[in-house]
């Protein structure tokens, strides 16, 4: 699953079970170190409390998951009521919401429910993926890609675990272990590690350990590989056209590590691959992919999760009623129904089955004993559990200060410098002695002036802020403006990180930096995807390039830094953009100059001084 929206506004068996999960020790208690599991002995007595009280249609509700939204109508809210009250619903999954009123519903939600629900969350760069107007992102995994070390990698699996377990939810849908090896894709992209897949494996280990030890339990997705594809599963269904040993050796390859490592869950893709099951039946229905290759060849005896089945690659392109589709994912081996669309008709059709003989009951019990398990481990079994989010200070007590600070060290250790010409003075680190240098933030202002002020610390910088509707004819004034300088830095400020906008580029408008960095000494520093070179042609032009991932005061605060020499650069390349190969950079191991901690304007910031003309 993915989501519409990509920024943070800018302030900004149970014994099968068990094996899979890491054994700790009582509740994680927020601030009080690694998450601590029951023991085996609490679980059984936990999940034989609940499954001896549970009716065969009520058995089959717990093995789903449904969506809610603040935002839905009465009709859709009564649905929710019911199927949460009457039919003892396994779980929940938040969708794209306001923090407040989400937080609202579902805790209205847990009031109706007799068996206490698993709450999930698609959150690989944090709760930021749902709440992007109220909490701030973690860095993207394909950021974390240009990491050189998996323990900031950790660090972040755990804070984002704190993150969840502090708005009461237990599953995280993440890592997502795809190998993003096509630049095209729409669906993946940003949210891989990048093409390595040593490293996506290391680093997908390091987030599933790190949310493990906060108490939350992670999810390795798409299976069996989603990373080379140029279509969306949302909205239709993608081929993978690769043989098996090429599916074996590198689509799985990451699979195949966090199984034994110990992955609470695998979530099942919505692929159409011919060499895994011939039919072209959607892999997430597929017994073919999910039981005999995930769960017998692989051999993962932890929890199988579909992707959502209401996405278009399985809701339309199976060719069943959608009351029909959950079924199907069960008898592909499933364990987990994630967002059936008609759900009372689909526990009515698996009940039926039942009856018929198609499926067993034994498989049923089996289940639903993993679903209760999990629930057990993480504590919400627990008579002392309460699973209200209270509302009062939620957005001060989500927003703390070592997620902040973590965001900052990765944006710091992972700025890219893809190639610096500092052969006449004009690349990496600048230097001011005889020269006259300025900065043209180019769009997005907030994170120019911020810049701005940052250069000017190190040395006088003279600064243009262009809006984000900015003219060709207002770049054309800022190039006549800045004819007698000798350096010029252009920050690339308001991007985009998907390829089917573009990646937010003006042609026009990037072509004509290009030709004036041909003619001007000129630095780049780009706040967005690698993958968006092949929109700049002329990048060759720059003297020196600066990849700074994505547009956010981090990022932007650690850039400026890298441009002066505030800070080494030693980020590398997590993908291969236009000539530029995987793992390439130009490392700059050095610091020369001073090193700023603070962001411009902050309580602790006391240097504001730029030159603005």
């Amino acid at each position: 699953m993915t989501t519409s929206r990509h920024k943070f506004s800018n302030r900004a068996a149970i014994a099968a079970l068990l094996f899979c999960m890491l054994v700790s020790g009582a509740l994680f208690a927020q601030n009080a170190g690694v998450y601590k599991y029951p023991s085996e002995k609490k679980v059984e007595r936990q999940v034989d409390s609940v499954f001896r009280i549970l009716s065969t249609r009520e058995k089959i509700a717990q093995i789903m998951i449904i969506e809610f939204d603040s935002k839905d109508g009465k009709l859709r809210k009564a649905m929710q009521n019911r199927l949460v009250k009457k039919e003892k619903i396994g779980g929940l999954i938040p969708m794209n919401d306001d923090l407040i009123p989400a937080m609202k519903r579902m805790n209205e939600l847990n009031r109706l429910a007799k068996v206490p629900m698993l709450i999930s969350i698609d959150a690989e760069w944090g709760a930021n993926m749902r709440y992007w107007d109220e909490i701030p992102p973690f860095p993207r995994q394909m950021q974390l890609g240009a990491l050189s070390s998996d323990s900031l990698v950790y660090r972040m699996g755990y804070l984002m675990g704190k993150e969840c377990r502090l708005l009461k939810m237990q599953v995280n849908y993440a890592p997502d272990i795809d190998i993003n090896n096509n630049p095209s894709n729409p669906a993946i992209n940003t949210r891989s590690f990048g093409e390595d897949k040593e490293k996506v494996a290391r680093y997908g280990i390091a987030i599933m350990k790190g949310m493990k030890d906060a108490g939350v339990a992670g999810s390795a997705k798409h299976f069996p590989g989603h990373g080379d594809t140029d279509v969306d599963s949302h909205l239709a269904l993608p081929v993978i056209p690769f043989d098996y040993t090429r599916l074996d050796t590198l689509e799985m390859y990451p699979f195949k590590r966090l199984i034994p490592a110990g992955v609470d869950m695998v979530m099942v893709a919505h692929l159409n691959i011919p060499a895994l099951d011939p039919s072209g039946t959607p892999s997430s229905i597929s017994r073919p992919i999910v039981t005999g290759l995930l769960r017998e060849k692989l051999g993962f005896k932890g929890i199988i999760c579909t992707d959502a089945l209401n996405m278009h690659g399985v809701a339309k392109e199976s060719g069943l009623e959608k009351k029909e589709i959950p079924l199907a994912a069960y008898k592909a081996g499933a364990d987990i129904l994630l967002m059936p669309e008609d759900v009372e008709n689909s526990i009515t059709v698996i009940e039926q089955a039942l009856k018929r003989g198609e499926i067993t009951m034994a498989g049923l019990d089996e289940r639903v004993k993993k679903m209760l398990a999990l629930k057990a481990r993480l504590g919400i079994l627990d008579k002392g559990y309460s699973p209200y989010v209270e509302l009062d200070g939620i957005e001060k007590r989500v927003i703390v200060q070592e997620n902040l600070d973590l965001m900052q060290q990765i944006a710091k250790n992972s700025m890219t410098v893809l190639f610096n010409d500092n052969s006449a003075g004009y690349g990496l680190p600048v230097t001011f002695e005889g020269k006259k240098v300025a900065y043209v933030g180019y769009k997005n202002p907030v994170l120019g002036r911020e810049f701005g002020e940052i250069a000017n610390r190190y040395g006088k910088v003279d600064t243009i802020l262009l809006s984000n509707d900015v003219s060709l004819a207002a770049l054309k004034d800022a190039r006549n403006r800045l004819r007698n300088h000798d350096l010029i830095i252009m920050g690339f400020n308001e991007t985009d990180q998907r390829p089917h906008k573009g990646y937010a580029i003006n042609v026009e408008e990037v072509n004509f930096i290009t030709d004036w960095a041909a003619e001007q000494p000129m630095i780049a520093v780009y706040l967005g995807s690698p993958y968006a070179l092949t929109r700049i042609p002329g990048y060759r032009n720059f003297t020196a390039y600066v990849l700074g991932y994505s547009n956010n005061q981090a990022n932007n605060f650690a850039a400026a830094q890298v441009v002066f020499g505030g800070t080494p650069a030693i980020g590398v390349l997590p993908v291969t953009a236009a000539s530029f190969k995987v793992g390439e950079s130009v490392v700059i191991p050095d610091r020369f100059r001073e090193e700023y901690f603070h962001f411009v304007g902050s309580e602790e910031d006391s240097l504001m001084h730029s030159v603005m003309i």
